[in-house]
């Protein structure tokens, strides 16, 4: 278990600079069955007040936005104090936001951006992350009319 939750915690991962997702798994996992919606995301949370720094505050905060996984290290250890860093589960297939309504211990009301180490691209045809049918449909269009003015010329 502290193996598993070590890779987990120590993210984000990638292969060859393209970004991978890692899960816990679980028995009822099924490959084909699997349609990723709600997938873990890094957010760093820019200049967040030190008295929200709880793992309680913070578990809080991440629960606005989905939920809570882990915290980083640093984050944990309050090492580095420009952002806070969570991991997040939250579901892709809706647009991601940039802010959280936070109050903080002291009972103060503040709008708190949200910044995103990654932020997939979700296809709403094929229900895939990391690209859009519509975005390939639009360059293979563009290529055609590009393909076709240079004949007539």
């Amino acid at each position: 278990m502290d193996d598993s939750d070590a890779i987990l915690y120590s993210g984000p991962h990638t292969i060859g600079n393209k970004p991978i997702i890692t899960k816990g798994w679980t028995p009822d996992f099924n490959f084909k069955d699997e349609i990723l919606k709600t997938i873990p995301l890094w957010v760093t949370l820019p200049n967040l007040p030190l008295n929200c720094w709880s793992a309680d505050s913070l578990s809080r905060i991440g629960s606005g936005l989905g939920v809570p996984l882990y915290t980083d290290e640093s984050t944990s250890k309050m090492e580095r104090i420009s952002y806070a860093r969570i991991l997040v589960e939250m579901d892709v297939t809706v647009s991601l936001p940039v802010a959280v309504k936070v109050q903080d211990p002291n009972g103060r009301k503040f709008s708190q951006r949200v910044d995103y180490m990654w932020k997939p691209e979700y296809c709403e045809t094929c229900f895939m992350i990391g690209h859009c049918c519509k975005v390939t449909r639009q360059q293979e269009n563009s290529k055609t009319v590009r393909i076709n003015v240079q004949k007539k010329v």
